[in-house]
């Protein structure tokens, strides 16, 4: 994989660049994405991510022609800003496949606040424990024959809205807590120098990083 700090910064580029970029060029990062996952062989989020965003254009392309309807203009607007942020979301679902302390490492080797590192670590580990509380609780919910997957339950909306949903949301809050704490017991906010395990360097394969991070800046001036 890419140097921890090269994805970083790649995904402030990309977080950047994304506020400049008209609908094409957005297209042009999400390939860039792609091809900054592929350089490092997740296979897995890269056709998750291709294909979800196929269906989000096609989606988008067809109500784009029917704006004269007024429903869609609403879900036309609601995938326009999805499309916009899904290249950053990409290269974040990289990061979260970083382990936390290589994570934290080498967000230390770029000098960042204690404080917002705090927030960052918790922030990009948070998504996927909710993904894989959510997969709990939704296999929990089949057991009793009340999951989402089962279409006859979304006649009882107020039901799988409280079998689903609201443990989800529970579990969030908790969540953010446990992890912090996570953080903290690694001693995130302790005064003093930190060491690592973990050799963060970069390689002459991040060079090809560098390619990618270079093209996302100079895009909206393309």
């Amino acid at each position: 994989m890419f140097d921890v700090r090269l994805q970083f910064l790649m995904l402030l580029a990309c977080s950047g660049a994304i506020l400049f970029t008209s609908i094409k060029e957005t297209i042009f990062l999400a390939g860039i994405a792609l091809a900054f996952l592929g350089c490092q062989q997740l296979w897995k989020p890269l056709f998750y991510w291709l294909l979800i965003y196929t269906i989000l254009l096609i989606a988008y392309i067809l109500t784009d022609q029917y704006l004269t309807i007024s429903f869609l203009r609403y879900i036309s607007m609601i995938l326009f800003i999805i499309l916009r942020i899904s290249p950053t979301l990409m290269i974040a679902s990289s990061l979260t496949k970083v382990p936390p302390g290589k994570l934290l490492a080498g967000l230390q080797k770029i000098k960042i606040p204690d404080s917002l590192l705090l927030t960052l670590t918790v922030a990009l580990r948070f998504f996927p424990v909710l993904k894989a509380e959510a997969k709990i609780i939704n296999e929990n919910a089949a057991i009793r024959g009340i999951s989402g997957k089962q279409m006859h339950n979304w006649l009882h909306a107020t039901r799988l809205f409280e079998y689903t949903i609201v443990p989800l949301l529970m579990r969030t809050i908790k969540l953010a807590d446990e992890l912090s704490s996570s953080a903290a017991t690694r001693g995130i906010d302790a005064p003093f120098q930190k060491t690592t395990i973990y050799t963060i360097r970069f390689s002459v394969f991040d060079s090809i990083g560098f390619t990618l991070f270079a093209i996302i800046l100079l895009t909206p001036f393309i």
